[in-house]
C-alpha cells in the first residue's frame, strides 16, 4: 500500500491508462499477425452460406463454410479488420456484391487453429491505424508514469492557449 501512496496522480494514471489499454493492444496485435500470416496460409474451397449484410448498426452479419479434412468449420467475416462500422457505401455494396449466399470462395486458414480463416488475405483494414493509436496511448501512459513532471509542464505549457484572458 505504501507504494500506491508514493505515487502522484500522474502516474496513477499513467498505470490505468496502460492496464486499460493492453487487452486492446493484444487484441489488434493478433489481428495484425494473422493478416501478415494470412498470405502463406494453406488454402481450400469454400461457400458462402449467408450473404454478406450490413444491418443499421453497422454489425457484419456474414457466414462462409468450409471443409478441413472432413470436419466442417465456419467463417464470419471475409477479412481481417479491426471494425466494418466505418465502411463506405462504395465498399460495402462491392462487398456485397462480391459475396452473395452460394458463391464458391477460396478460404485461407490457419494451420494451427483451423477455425480462424480469412477470405481475403493479407488485408487489413483499420488494423494499422488503431495498433498506431493504441501504442501511441500505452507510450502516454508510460510517460505518465515514468515522467510525472513532464506531462504536468506539457498542460501547463498549453493551458494559456485554451484559457481567456
Amino acid at each position: 500500500m505504501e507504494f500506491l501512496a508514493s505515487l502522484s496522480r500522474s502516474q496513477i494514471a499513467g498505470i490505468i491508462l496502460q492496464l486499460a489499454i493492453v487487452p486492446f493492444l493484444f487484441m489488434a496485435l493478433r489481428l495484425w499477425w494473422w493478416t501478415k500470416q494470412s498470405v502463406q496460409w494453406p488454402k481450400v474451397k469454400g461457400e458462402v452460406a449467408k450473404s454478406l449484410d450490413f444491418s443499421l448498426s453497422k454489425i457484419i452479419d456474414f457466414l462462409y463454410t468450409y471443409e478441413i479434412k472432413g470436419i466442417a468449420y465456419q467463417g464470419t467475416k471475409p477479412f481481417f479488420a479491426n471494425s466494418f462500422k466505418n465502411f463506405k457505401s462504395k465498399k460495402t455494396s462491392e462487398l456485397m456484391e462480391k459475396y452473395t449466399k452460394g458463391t464458391q470462395v477460396v478460404v485461407y486458414y490457419n494451420p494451427s487453429n483451423h477455425n480462424i480463416s480469412t477470405l481475403e488475405p493479407g488485408r487489413k483494414d483499420g488494423v494499422v491505424g488503431t495498433l498506431a493509436i493504441l501504442i501511441s496511448l500505452f507510450l502516454l501512459g508510460f510517460l505518465a508514469y515514468s515522467y510525472p513532471n513532464l506531462i504536468t509542464e506539457i498542460i501547463d505549457y498549453f493551458q494559456p492557449l485554451f484559457t481567456k484572458s
